[in-house]
């Protein structure tokens, strides 16, 4: 009875290994472009969210700055915008945004004020994910 392996045998589970991690280390790729876009679109969504029920919870007006590094919200003092909030943006996840308004700004009873329609695609390799936002403060995302 002989114990352990041989080199014959060990150099034939190493070639498979090798075969099997070039085959999937490229979809590995696609799985972490998607994972990474679908965090920024969370991240965007949750800005969002939280914009709108601050401005209807504080009873002021309240806007998010979108930029890709960084998510701010914003509260109307009294003669001007006051921070309030901010974390990174999308590009600390490695994804690039693409935004048709950059200020998104909620009343204090929730709807959009001004122009609030927004478009914001997130794009990471292959992937993209889109996140749109009504006047009436409803987000959509795609």
């Amino acid at each position: 009875m002989r114990n352990g392996f041989s080199l014959p045998e060990m150099a034939v589970v190493l070639a498979i290994a090798a075969v099997l991690s070039a085959v999937a280390l490229p979809r590995l790729a696609g799985i972490l472009d998607a994972t990474a876009a679908d965090a920024a679109a969370r991240d965007i969504t949750t800005a969002l969210a939280v914009t709108r029920s601050t401005a209807v919870e504080r009873g002021k007006r309240a806007r998010l700055v979108i930029q890709s590094d960084s998510l701010r919200i914003d509260l109307w003092g009294n003669a001007d915008w006051e921070p309030f909030l901010r974390w990174g943006g999308p590009q600390d996840r490695g994804v690039s945004l693409l935004v048709s308004n950059p200020q998104v700004m909620f009343s204090p009873t929730g709807i959009g004020w001004g122009v609030s329609n927004t478009k914001v695609t997130l794009t990471r390799g292959s992937h993209m994910e889109t996140i749109t936002t009504s006047r009436i403060g409803r987000v959509k995302r795609w």
